[in-house]
């Protein structure tokens, strides 16, 4: 269950950044470049998708996804600095990605920066609140709170139990709530991270 639910964790986290801007402002070729990359790294060809990533990267200097993909490429191989810089670089070109703050602070937390993880997680807290603030698909709100929490758990602050409580109560969130209420921050970073 360790390994599965961090894969499926990061999964999720990318793929509401992934759906929002896949149709924008970013260069076809480097959105076409990055899909690529994904299926190989699907099918564990590691190398070939991060040079994919990197050419995506140099085709369009703002396109962040490639970054937030290296990252899972990089915690997977346990090159843990290398995945902090990617994620740093996530926040950089995407601001306003709860996500991506929540990942850089996890990363800053695990190698000892944790001062600098304490700020990030009340970043993504801030963002994911505004997000629920302003979503209008009640899975989008849920999907906030849930994430809110779990920056809320790992910033010390007790608050998240109120969300996970009334995330509890719907089926769709049961299971993940159960997980991430049971077990330690500790726990958590450890499947997060290794």
């Amino acid at each position: 269950m360790k390994n599965l639910l961090a894969v499926l964790m990061f999964i999720a986290l990318v793929s509401c950044e992934s759906n929002k801007d896949q149709n924008s402002e970013y260069n076809p070729k480097a959105i076409e470049l990055n899909n690529k990359a994904i299926k190989l790294s699907q099918n564990f060809k590691e190398d070939s998708a991060l040079m994919l990533y990197d050419q995506a990267i140099a085709m369009d200097s703002s396109y962040f996804l490639p970054h937030f993909n290296k990252v899972g490429i990089y915690l997977k191989n346990k090159e843990y600095e290398k995945a902090l810089f990617e994620s740093e670089m996530v926040v950089k070109k995407k601001p306003d990605s709860a996500e991506g703050w929540f990942l850089a602070g996890l990363l800053n937390e695990h190698l000892g920066n944790k001062e600098k993880a304490m700020s990030y997680y009340e970043k993504s807290i801030g963002l994911y609140s505004g997000r629920i603030k302003n979503a209008e698909i009640e899975g989008e709100i849920n999907d906030g709170k849930l994430n809110r929490a779990l920056s809320k758990k790992f910033l010390g602050d007790n608050s998240y139990i109120e969300d996970f409580e009334e995330l509890g109560k719907i089926e769709d969130y049961a299971e993940l709530v159960k997980e991430f209420k049971t077990k330690s921050k500790e726990e958590l970073m450890n499947e997060f991270i290794k």
